[in-house]
């Protein structure tokens, strides 16, 4: 799955990942690929597993989310 991060305006990633984890209104969301439609706010943290990587975690104000099953696109503030 692709996630396209942008935060303040700057892109800050944009790759293949194996999973996204997003702290939401209604509690954690991982987000895996094939994953259903799916659009949420984002509050806290948002952190992804890029392929061959480890875990990279962003601490956030607040954001969306969204993703359509094979591209995730979070839009967040620091």
């Amino acid at each position: 799955m692709k996630l396209v991060l942008i935060c303040n305006e700057e892109k800050i990633y944009d790759g293949d990942v194996s999973q996204v984890d997003v702290e939401t209104e209604n509690g954690v969301v991982s987000i895996l690929p094939q994953h259903q439609p799916y659009m949420a706010k984002v509050l806290g943290k948002v952190s992804y597993i890029p392929i061959n990587a480890g875990v990279v975690s962003i601490d956030i104000s607040e954001g969306f989310i969204y993703t359509d099953g094979m591209t995730c696109f979070a839009v967040v503030d620091k």
